[in-house]
């Protein structure tokens, strides 16, 4: 019996590194897709072989990696049935990721820039989130006795990120080529931004301390982990919003709060004001790709990198009222959603 079982436990151990080496290759993936976005708003030479391209397909090798360790260590460790969906769910997700590679060559060498709601990026989106997804349900399995927290934390921000990728092709306006136009209408992008965005920001991080037992901190880590992958990504590349950075880097506040308030309780209606708290900032914690959103609809100006900044800040009197009272809004009804998936 000790012969049999020194192997399994070995198995299980391997399980857990191989889903966190999963989830790490997609923050690399998603880390790369942003940085790609900031790139193409700078107007920088764009070919499959760009540096944001290569930080994306590195992530999409190391996922693939760490998905073939998971899956023989669950394979060997006798195909723990409480793990099949989370390995289903990766396997798909896997297999579009290593599709969305050669759709994406063929895609820039027959029509050069791609927009950003376009078939290669929404297979890749697609790979993003079901890896991702896929992942996150095996932590779940995983968490059932004691939880892991540094897994919680590194499960969730791929999540987070694949779902904003998707998100962004539906909201922002960088989807017009020389050959294709799909970009959103304004009006349905705005709306659109305006529901998501809250509810997603809400129901990454409620869900992400409903996991954690509602240890405080576990949520912080994760809002925290987001804003600095996005400073590092899309704020640092653009020289001329570095000074926006303490702005940007504040929205620490809010989500330190909303954390704290989450430990402290224990029923629905008190979670409801964290999911408050955590929706109503996210025209700040999207800056500065959020400003192409409403722009088009309120000053209409000519965007350039240069300018970012300025013309967010021009807006936000105009519509940060109203954007903080609707995403407090859809941030508290998320915490039902939240409770929902989290069970």
């Amino acid at each position: 019996m000790k012969r049999e079982l020194v192997p399994r436990l070995d198995y299980t151990q391997l399980f857990k590194i191989a889903n966190l080496v999963v989830s790490f290759g997609i923050i690399l993936v998603t880390s790369g897709g942003s940085w790609d976005i900031t790139n193409h708003i700078l107007n920088k030479p764009e070919t499959f072989f760009a540096p944001p391209h290569a930080m994306l397909y590195s992530g999409v090798g190391l996922a693939l990696a760490g998905f073939v360790a998971l899956y023989l260590s669950w394979k060997k460790s006798g195909k723990n049935p409480q793990f099949s969906r989370g390995i289903k769910i990766t396997t798909i997700g896997i297999g579009a990721l290593l599709s969305a590679g050669p759709i994406d060559f063929v895609w820039h060498s027959s029509f050069g820039l791609d927009g950003l709601l376009s078939p290669p990026h929404l297979v890749l989106i697609a790979g993003m989130g079901l890896t991702s997804i896929g992942a996150l349900v095996n932590t779940k399995s995983l968490q059932k006795s004691k939880p892991s927290h540094f897994g919680i934390i590194i499960s969730f921000i791929p999540v987070w990120f694949s779902v904003t990728g998707l998100f962004y092709s539906f909201s922002l306006p960088f989807s017009k080529t020389d050959y294709f136009d799909f970009n959103p209408n304004p009006v349905f992008a705005a709306g659109f931004a305006s529901v998501a965005y809250p509810f997603l920001i809400s129901t990454i991080l409620v869900s992400s301390a409903i996991f954690a037992k509602k240890r405080f901190g576990v949520a912080s880590l994760v809002g925290v982990s987001y804003l600095g992958i996005m400073t590092m990504s899309a704020i640092i590349p653009n020289h001329a919003l570095i000074p926006t950075i303490p702005f940007y880097l504040s929205n620490v506040i809010p989500i330190v709060l909303g954390d704290y308030i989450l430990s402290r309780t224990k029923n629905t209606k008190s979670m409801m004001i964290s999911g408050a708290i955590f929706g109503s900032t996210f025209y700040f914690m999207y800056y500065p790709l959020i400003t192409y959103t409403y722009n088009e609809i309120t000053l209409d100006k000519l965007m350039w990198p240069s300018l970012t900044s300025i013309i967010y800040f021009e807006i936000m009197p105009l519509i940060a009222s109203f954007l903080i009272m609707s995403g407090a809004l859809v941030g508290a009804i998320s915490v039902k959603f939240a409770q929902k998936i989290s069970s």
